[in-house]
């Protein structure tokens, strides 16, 4: 490795790990002051639940840090005169970026595998470390079921006196898909079994287009009959409960979750806002690579040393809330299914893209 991409490496690395620890430190005061004035949490749940927090909050911080790194990097370099020395010496743009780049894949590396399955499983560990998460911190739990159980083909939820199973749940429309309904006796034998290809819940009642009922399971002869009309099936959970459920989603890594979502597809459901969740790991990732090409630019204007240290963090933390808060309305419009899941995570990446794209062509002083 030269000293050149040494120097460009090193720079970069010390921008991206400072402005990283100070957003990072602007979240956690943030975090803390809201979490103590709680009244119903304690200070060490307020730690802890903000420790769980931290891979979602990657989300954010990291392609912001990856952005100032190049700025402030090439700022540095372009006020001591250094960057005109890089470029004099031989040393092209494109190897300028190229070491750019090399910097910006490994944190976009690091960031997808944080999104794609540390998160999930902080979050499958939340409502275990800290009890009644949700009330306190206004967090969806789990309900009833566990994330390697969503994953494994059928969902599972015992009542007092039967097992539901389905595989999947429209919550648009109120429907359970392949639902299996087993009652059983007090000395927890099965009794009779009621399957269905799907049940609705109209008016406060769930009903079954056809279902296919055993009886006396328990008893040495069992009775069979089919019923093709709509029929009742009888559970206690209302759609809110479901949908309370749902929540479990969020703790399946990227593995489980396509697989989930290929199973909502098969029957029919909508999966957009499944989709935005599998999608944003990668959106999370390549914005990193993009924001560090997009503070890029300033490589074409070697010589100008009108860009102050303290207007570039003023440029920063201007970015920052314009991207949060452009990049956060994306991401519900996909949720909501009012844009395209492609449209909501890559959106803003596109237009980002397509701008370094044409700057470069302009300047087209790559070598």
């Amino acid at each position: 490795m030269s000293n050149i991409r040494k120097l460009i490496i090193k720079n970069w690395t010390i921008f991206f790990v400072g402005s990283f620890f100070s957003l990072f430190l602007l979240l956690t005061v943030a975090n803390f002051i809201s979490g103590f004035l709680r009244m119903n949490v304690t200070a060490t749940e307020v730690i802890l639940n903000h420790f769980l927090e931290i891979p979602s909050y990657l989300k954010l911080i990291t392609p912001v840090s990856c952005l100032a790194a190049s700025l402030f990097c090439i700022n540095k370099l372009k006020n001591t005169n250094e960057l005109t020395a890089i470029f004099a010496s031989g040393y092209g743009r494109a190897k300028f970026l190229s070491d750019i780049a090399v910097c910006a894949l490994t944190v976009a590396t690091l960031q997808f595998f944080m999104s794609s399955f540390i998160q999930p499983y902080a979050k499958s560990k939340k409502e275990i470390l800290i009890s009644d998460s949700e009330a306190k911190f206004r967090n969806l739990k789990s309900k009833g079921l566990i994330a390697s159980t969503i994953s494994s083909g059928k969902m599972w939820f015992k009542s007092d006196n039967y097992i539901l199973s389905f595989s999947t749940y429209d919550k648009q429309e109120n429907k359970l898909h392949d639902a299996s309904l087993y009652y059983y006796t007090n000395e927890n034998k099965v009794k009779s079994v009621e399957f269905a290809k799907s049940v609705k819940y109209i008016g406060d009642a769930w009903i079954a287009e056809s279902l296919v009922t055993y009886k006396d399971l328990d008893k040495e002869s069992f009775s069979y009959e089919t019923s093709k009309e709509a029929t009742q099936f009888q559970i206690r959970q209302t759609p809110q409960d479901f949908n309370q459920i749902e929540a479990d989603i969020t703790t399946l890594n990227i593995i489980l979750l396509w697989r989930y979502i290929s199973k909502l597809k098969r029957n029919g459901i909508n999966i957009n806002e499944y989709l935005v969740m599998f999608l944003e790991n990668f959106s999370s990732s390549v914005i990193c690579i993009i924001f560090a090409f997009f503070a890029s630019i300033g490589i074409f204007h070697p010589n100008r040393r009108n860009s102050s240290f303290g207007k570039s963090i003023l440029i920063v933390l201007l970015f920052v809330i314009l991207y949060w808060l452009i990049n956060s309305y994306f991401l519900e419009l996909g949720k909501s299914s009012k844009i395209h899941p492609l449209l909501s995570t890559f959106g803003v990446p596109a237009f980002f893209t397509l701008y370094i794209l044409y700057y470069f062509s302009k300047h087209r002083k790559l070598t």
